[in-house]
């Protein structure tokens, strides 16, 4: 070899150790960023010079080493895994989330629990049977049953604000959808631009948009493929989101059905406003729809506020979806039950004053408290006129006032201000006349059986009839186990997920001690090029001063 050729060698080490020293340190300066995967420099020969032929072989001399590429190192696998687990837990956890912010409105575990404002209403119903003339017990009833109302609605108050609480989340999470899906886009111009001359890798954009990627899977179901070009197109819930630069928008709209609730649609805005999700299909992982938050939420949140109303069998199918909706609609059931059937006792003189418009329905909610016998017997008391009911709608709410089937809701009861002002009023202080001395047993001792008689089944399709008591715990009890039910299977998913990402940090995760090693083989390979390319160097001046 010429010693100008030796040159290409000393110089080609230089360069190549240089390299290698700048990725290691890059590695080291971003050991803590989010996302960054650690790079590796692989090497390879340099051109070679043909000096002459031997037979078949060539005679060549070798002029160095040369970076052939500076690649980050990732597992296709792994990363899939872990996206697709990612997407599964994030819908659990987030379900189990919101069964416990039901679990802490009702204040069974924490807190003042509902059941206490039932337990003292029965309570107070039950004294009155003792004694029903006595003033003071009138009073208790009323006042007990103004904190029951007031509990009662603190509770689905409650419960609406979560719900408008999750419509928030749902559309701060469709905003964060489009936002990643456009910053996808602008990596994968950036990526081509970077990568045409096929000379470098985009390592860094890669890692941004790979990150990106972790991050999306966890709002929903995520399909993914990077074509020749290095353009990475994107598929959620099935529908194009990203193809190459051109970005398919999500958006939140309320439609006609949701001008009541205000809740959020999520559909897809070039496609003519079609859903992202079909609701309607149950969750399961065969069909691959329990993944992602955004679906978790929009199955929490459900499509409108449940009331008594929807424990229709025919209707129940609409809310039970929903977690929120349906703890709504089976809370609300309970309530309406409890004040309809006092107020039916205690409004109406004869069977007949019934009417279609009568939302009550006397006869038919009293059918499981009372018989026959002790219906008469209520009603043959009543001979003077018409007595106050103790829950009455609220006047003044405009909310839901043209609505009749669900006017009676929890949500827009308040208790009667005339009984409040003189509690002697109730049932016209239980005397069967006016200025009669003679007790209105019956009444009392049918207000009391409500609370000991069946109720309802727990759902439309259960079978077992329960008393008021029963119902709310069966609900309650229901709950808590569908929330251990999310909990056990986040926490699996979790330990998963953790697995998962601990081989891929094994994979992509930057080592300090290995790349200190890395750095203190690549600083030796560069000194020792830079003391072989001085020792050409003294020999060519030697001979360039000896031939002068």
């Amino acid at each position: 070899m010429s010693l100008m050729g030796a040159f290409y060698t000393g110089v080609s080490g230089i360069n190549a150790s240089q390299n290698a020293l700048n990725a290691t340190a890059h590695n080291i300066s971003n050991i803590d960023t989010e996302g960054f995967t650690r790079q590796q420099v692989y090497q390879g020969n340099h051109i070679y010079l043909t000096v002459g032929r031997s037979a078949n072989n060539l005679n060549q001399i070798g002029l160095g080493v040369n970076i052939d590429e500076v690649r980050y190192v990732r597992d296709y696998f792994l990363d899939k895994a872990y996206r697709n687990e990612s997407g599964r837990s994030s819908y659990y956890s987030t379900s189990y989330e919101a069964i416990e912010e039901i679990n802490t409105l009702f204040g069974e575990l924490n807190g003042t629990a509902f059941q206490e404002s039932l337990q003292k209403l029965k309570d107070a119903f039950t004294s009155l049977a003792i004694s029903p003339t006595d003033s003071t017990l009138q009073s208790q009833v009323i006042t007990v049953s103004g904190q029951f109302l007031e509990r009662a609605q603190a509770v689905y108050n409650g419960l609406s604000d979560y719900q408008d609480n999750l419509n928030e989340q749902i559309k701060d999470q469709v905003d964060n959808i489009n936002k990643y899906a456009k910053r996808i886009a602008e990596l994968n111009s950036q990526i081509v631009k970077v990568e045409a001359g096929n000379l470098e890798n985009a390592n860094d954009l890669r890692d941004a948009r790979n990150l990106i990627l972790d991050k999306l899977s966890a709002l929903g179901r995520v399909e993914y493929n990077e074509n020749l070009l290095g353009y990475l197109n994107v598929k959620f819930e099935g529908v194009e989101l990203v193809k190459e630069t051109n970005v398919n928008v999500m958006e939140t709209r309320i439609n006609d059905e949701d001008a009541k609730t205000g809740f959020y649609s999520v559909v897809w805005s070039s496609l003519g406003g079609q859903t992202v999700y079909d609701l309607d299909t149950p969750v399961s992982t065969e069909q691959k729809t329990d993944k992602g938050s955004l679906r978790a939420l929009l199955d929490a949140r459900g499509t409108r506020r449940g009331t008594y109303a929807d424990f229709k069998s025919d209707d129940f199918g609409k809310v039970e979806n929903s977690s929120v909706a349906t703890i709504m609609t089976m809370f609300d059931h309970l309530c309406f039950g409890v004040t309809a059937q006092i107020n039916a006792l205690l409004t109406h003189a004869k069977e007949d004053s019934v009417t279609k418009e009568n939302v009550y329905k006397c006869a038919e909610l009293l059918r499981n408290s009372l018989t026959t016998d002790e219906y008469k017997e209520v009603l043959d008391g009543r001979t003077n006129g018409t007595y106050d009911e103790l829950f009455c709608v609220i006047d003044k709410d405009e909310k839901n006032k043209d609505d009749k089937d669900i006017q009676f809701s929890i949500c827009n009861l308040k208790i009667n201000e005339e009984l409040l002002a003189q509690p002697s009023r109730l049932n016209n202080g239980f005397l069967q006349e006016i200025d009669s001395a003679s007790a209105d047993n019956a009444t009392a001792k049918a207000l009391e059986k409500i609370f000991n008689s069946d109720f309802s089944t727990l759902t439309p399709s259960s079978a077992t009839p329960l008393k008021f008591m029963g119902y709310y715990t069966g609900m309650v009890n229901s709950y808590a186990e569908m929330g251990e039910m999310y909990k056990s299977v986040a926490d699996s998913l979790e330990v998963s997920v953790d697995s998962i990402e601990s081989a891929r940090q094994a994979v992509i995760g930057v080592s300090d001690s290995d790349e200190l090693t890395k750095m203190i083989k690549y600083q030796n390979a560069y000194n020792a090029s830079s003391r072989y390319f001085n020792v050409v160097n003294e020999m060519l001046e030697h001979l360039l001063s000896q031939l002068a």
